[in-house]
């Protein structure tokens, strides 16, 4: 099972309840809820629910003063608070951290001159002094004007001198309180800058915002977390409803995940017609890590192939063929081993199996990290290694992956005829040229260059009409075929005349497409050769480093590694995408999403 069976599947009930229903959706972990917009369809008397989201707001409050504060909130379960509550615990947090944050600001705006003064001010009881009959002033004058305030001392006011430089004074000024006017007046002729005493935060330093919020914290995170389930409820006939898509195997689990108030329903996925169920891919301990590479092209959609498997294997041949060695491949492994079990690395799983491939086809090219000696005595009584490099070797070489990259494209065209029948899409089954038409010539045309290399041959004029005229002129006329079997109109709208013009260019299009995609394999050879080039040039430098060769092998694979096994998966990708999966296969499927 490549693609998991899934059902639709209804939770309801009364609106009063849909906390309590919520609560239970949260705690099922393979659930895929539907946006209630998607479930109602014009003229189904469907409402989206009514809510007001309040604590999420709460929420970003909370986040930012953890984020400001630095407070690492652990968010605890268990204590229900109402809103009210939430508001005053917040509105109280927020105003002591404005506070801080307030002398924070003024304190950072001071000068070291300011603070040496600051310093000296907080030597006397302001506290004490400053009362309801009484004003002080705090600043710095420029120093000719402290002579200046002299004069003007009387007993309606007092002042000290906190410091002084060459340019300002610093000074602590009191005054009655109904003369506060006058000498802010007085002083401003001075040129006196007054500056801001900040307030003490001793009162708030025994605050711990973690014990007082983290329960709020938990709450309100709880209840945000609920309110964004809102948007998948549907209001039908005064009962709320959240639907969705559950695995089959998981239909007992999700029922009992709610009390009596709350009635579950399950359908088929073709249930909901205006809905296109999600597709989990579940595939074995080999093929799971290549599952990535396939929705980089397309998730599959629900009930239809999953060619992860098919994909995993010839992948992993492609590339175990162009990069063989037992030494890189068994590196390879390792580090994707490493990777995948490590550091959650979904490519490391892919790597970690690669490699295998690459390791067999190693044993088959006799090469060990470039060292094509070592294994010659184990290989040699059984006709191996393959000498790659061997000119005698090269053509049967490309003409394997050519023949390689046949077999390939006929399997892909196989599988659009079989696949696109089942679905009774004819046009594509049958008469395009990546149908049972385009099968019968391709596989006739390469039959027909074997046999012909072979010595013999199976082209005459009976062959010729039944394996190429035949299958061209229907790929030629796929349309008014198609039409045809549709009961529809036959005749092209374009005219015959025009129908066939067009049609002979898209034909030539696709001969010379055969021709490119098979050549493509080629590449294959090619780099086979390349690799087995680069580890030659490798070996060589080792062999002329003296004692250095130990180093330079080292550092020599390490870049075979690095740069050409990232050149032969991008190049397997390739031939995967466009030479392969191009014939086949669409993707445009959903992901499952579970809320959980």
């Amino acid at each position: 099972m490549a693609i998991e069976k899934m059902s639709f599947v209804l939770a309801v009930t009364n609106p009063d309840n849909v906390l309590n229903m919520i609560e239970g959706i949260m705690n099922c972990k393979n659930f895929h809820p539907e946006l209630s917009t998607d479930i109602m369809t014009e003229g189904d008397g469907g409402l989206a629910y009514p809510s007001e989201r309040i604590y999420e707001n709460y929420l970003s409050r909370l986040e930012r003063l953890n984020q400001d504060l630095k407070l690492n909130l652990q968010p605890q379960l268990g204590t229900v608070f109402t809103p009210d509550q939430v508001e005053k615990k917040l509105v109280e947090a927020e105003q002591i951290y404005n506070t801080i944050h307030d002398v924070e600001s003024t304190l950072s705006s001071l000068t070291d001159d300011d603070r040496i003064a600051l310093d000296k001010l907080h030597e006397y009881p302001l506290d004490d002094i400053e009362n309801g009959f009484v004003s002080i002033g705090f600043g710095r004058v420029p120093t000719n004007s402290l002579s200046k305030i002299v004069t003007h001392y009387n007993e309606r006011f007092v002042f000290t001198e906190l410091h002084r430089t060459k340019h300002y004074g610093w000074i602590l000024y009191v005054c009655l309180k109904e003369d506060t006017a006058y000498f802010e007046e007085l002083f401003e002729s001075l040129y006196f800058e007054p500056l801001v005493v900040p307030k003490s935060t001793e009162e708030h330093t025994d605050y711990n915002f973690n014990e007082a919020l983290d329960a709020v914290y938990g709450y309100v995170k709880n209840q945000s977390l609920k309110e964004s389930y809102y948007k998948y409820i549907t209001i039908y006939n005064e009962e709320a409803t959240i639907a969705g898509f559950i695995p089959e195997a998981r239909i007992q689990k999700f029922e009992g995940l709610f009390d009596d108030r709350v009635k579950t329903h399950e359908f088929e996925p073709e249930a909901q017609p205006n809905l296109l169920a999600p597709t989990r891919l579940v595939n074995g301990w080999f093929a799971a890590p290549f599952e990535m590479l396939v929705e980089m092209y397309g998730l599959p959609k629900y009930g239809q192939f999953d060619p992860t498997k098919f994909f995993a294997i010839t992948y992993a041949l492609l590339f175990g063929i162009m990069f063989g060695d037992v030494g890189q491949g068994i590196v390879i492994s390792l580090m994707g081993y490493y990777l995948y079990k490590k550091k959650g690395m979904k490519l490391g799983g892919v790597m970690a199996r690669i490699g295998i491939f690459s390791t067999f086809f190693g044993f088959l090219y006799g090469s060990v990290f470039g060292n094509e000696e070592l294994l010659m005595p184990l290989l040699k009584p059984i006709g191996l290694p393959i000498h790659v490099q061997s000119p005698s070797m090269t053509m049967n070489l490309l003409i394997s992956t050519v023949a390689i990259g046949v077999v390939l494209i006929l399997t892909a065209i196989a599988m659009n005829t079989f696949l696109s029948i089942r679905r009774k899409d004819y046009d594509r089954g049958l008469f395009s040229q990546n149908g049972l038409a385009g099968l019968i010539f391709y596989g006739f045309v390469m039959a027909a260059i074997v046999a012909m290399a072979l010595g013999s041959s199976i082209i005459n004029p009976l062959t010729i009409v039944l394996f190429i005229a035949i299958p061209l002129a229907v790929i030629l006329f796929k349309e008014p075929l198609t039409n045809f079997m549709n009961k529809v109109r036959v005749t092209p709208h374009e005219g015959w005349g025009g129908y066939i013009v067009e049609g002979f260019f898209e034909l030539f299009e696709v001969l010379l497409g055969f021709v490119t995609n098979t050549m493509s394999f080629l590449r294959v050879g090619g780099f086979i050769l390349s690799h087995a080039g680069m580890m030659s040039v490798v070996m060589t430098l080792k062999d002329m480093s003296g004692n250095a060769g130990i180093l330079v092998m080292i550092l020599g694979n390490i870049l075979v590694i690095g740069l050409e096994g990232l050149i032969v998966g991008i190049q397997t990708l390739r031939l995967e995408y466009y030479e392969m999966f191009s014939r086949f296969y669409d993707g445009g499927g959903k992901p499952f999403k579970s809320v959980n």
